[in-house]
């Protein structure tokens, strides 16, 4: 946390949150110093009122519509001061995990205000190159036998590998040296993540592990024994930052969130003295 706290941005979020605060606090003494019981609605409140029913229903309000608007919103500040007067606000739980909800959109506002640098988004792209990096490719082929026809099918798919190493014949016509399987005998550029959703993980493993060319194996899968020709690699390697630039800005900024959102809690939980009865509290 320490780290979080001597990074430049994350004291511009928390000088945002305390000027937010800041205003609040202003506004609820300038309304303690006003007469309470009178309720002034002014030209920015009459605009909110507009643009907000023009947004929401794509049409300005006719005239009896807008009256309407207006005396709902004197209705709703009349009856939300009488509420905050009977303390009915006090300990209910839907009133607040709606200010916990606004505080966090205020929080999520300051960081989504924030456009971050083409830098910014290199260095992070860089720091959790695993998920930006395009795996591993194979093209290959592969002959099916089947267990359950076989009296030993690991012998039987030995004895076909023997055979197609030694002839030239291509790999497309050895399907017919196997049996039937409800799976494609060949593939192109295949992830290992696309590997194992078709024949499963043990048979992936075993077929990014193999370390030739050509007809190889047996390797076992979940259907049974299998034959692999392997036509193709193509190694893993780093995606271009401009093809995914869009989708590294948003893991960018979600992950910033997170960090905002947990700085300016610890800043405001550094305030508090906790006390929790009969259980621990670190």
């Amino acid at each position: 946390m320490k780290k979080i706290f001597k990074e430049p941005l994350i004291y511009f979020f928390v000088l945002g949150f305390v000027v937010f605060g800041l205003h609040s606090f202003l506004n609820r003494v300038n309304q303690d110093e006003t007469d309470p019981f009178t309720v002034e609605v002014t030209s920015a409140d009459v605009e909110w009122i507009r643009s907000s029913w023009e947004a929401r229903m794509k049409r300005k309000p006719t005239q009896q519509e807008f009256q309407g608007l207006i005396n709902r919103y004197i209705r709703d500040e009349i009856f939300q001061r009488e509420a905050l007067t009977m303390d009915l606000d006090n300990r209910d739980l839907v009133i607040q995990r709606r200010l916990v909800q606004k505080l966090t959109f205020v929080l999520e506002d300051i960081n989504e205000s924030i456009e971050p640098t083409d830098d910014e988004l290199i260095k992070y792209m860089q720091k959790n190159q695993e998920k930006y990096r395009i795996p591993e490719m194979i093209s290959f082929s592969q002959v099916y036998f089947n267990p359950e026809k076989r009296k030993d099918s690991f012998d039987d798919a030995k004895k076909v590998l023997d055979r197609l190493k030694s002839s030239k014949s291509p790999p497309e016509k050895a399907s017919s040296l196997g049996d039937t399987i409800m799976v494609d005998y060949s593939y192109k550029e295949r992830s290992p993540a696309e590997v194992v959703r078709v024949l499963g993980k043990k048979f992936a493993d075993e077929l990014f592990s193999a370390s030739e060319m050509g007809w190889q194996g047996p390797i076992t899968s979940t259907f049974g024994v299998h034959l692999i020709y392997i036509e193709k690699r193509i190694a893993s390697k780093m995606s271009e930052f401009a093809s995914l630039r869009e989708g590294v800005k948003n893991d960018f900024m979600y992950e910033r969130k997170k960090q905002v959102i947990d700085s300016a809690y610890n800043a405001m939980k550094s305030r508090y003295t906790i006390l929790l009865e009969g259980l621990p509290y670190e």
